[in-house]
Formats: C-alpha cells, sequence, structure tokens
C-alpha cells in the first residue's frame, strides 16, 4: 500500500523527458566472439544519429548491454518509442542505414 507522502515523492522524483524515445545500440555484440568483425556499435551509432535525427520524434541513440538478441556476425539494435519496440540485427553499416530508415517510416 502506498502512503500519499510515498507519492509525492514519487512524483518529485519524475521528469519529463525531452526526447520521445530511445534507439539502442548493443555494445556487448561487438566484443562477442562470434560478433561482428568488420562493424563496430559506434559505426551504427553514427548511422542512427545521422538517419533518425529528421524525425518529428526525437530519439536519443545510446549504446547499451545486451538486448537478449544476440545475433551471429551482426550487432542487435532496438527503438523504443510511441509504446511499441522494434528490433533489428544490423550486419553491415548499409543494413543500419535500411534498419534506421524502416524504423523512420515505422515511427515517423
Amino acid at each position: 500500500m502506498t502512503s500519499s507522502h510515498d507519492s509525492a515523492a514519487l512524483a518529485a522524483l519524475l521528469v519529463k523527458p525531452k526526447f520521445g524515445g530511445a534507439a539502442l545500440v548493443c555494445g556487448d555484440c561487438e566484443q562477442r566472439s562470434d560478433g561482428p568483425s568488420k562493424l563496430s556499435s559506434k559505426q551504427v551509432r553514427k548511422v542512427f544519429k545521422r538517419e533518425l535525427h529528421r524525425l518529428p520524434l526525437r530519439l536519443r541513440v545510446v549504446e547499451c548491454s545486451c538486448l537478449g538478441i544476440c545475433p551471429k556476425k551482426a550487432i542487435a539494435v532496438a527503438v523504443l518509442a510511441n509504446g511499441r519496440p522494434l528490433a533489428a540485427e544490423v550486419h553491415s553499416e548499409e543494413q543500419a542505414e535500411l534498419a534506421a530508415a524502416g524504423f523512420a517510416r515505422s515511427l515517423g
């Protein structure tokens, strides 16, 4: 049971973010032995930042730990916005561009 004091304390902690969602790029994928050999999470983040900045919905692009998708020879990415998650497996920079464009169409 929550008291009114707890509710007030919780309300004081919550803030309205200046973004509407997050694009998550797994940083653990490139460290795995069966991870991508010529693709880094930093490259994927740069592509996503470049491709998703035109959306009316502002997304934060961040590197995270394991998303639990664990694709072979690829990096897992996910977008959480508009109350629904979307995910992809990215094997190259070109696929990162395609995935970002697909996410943008789904969210735009």
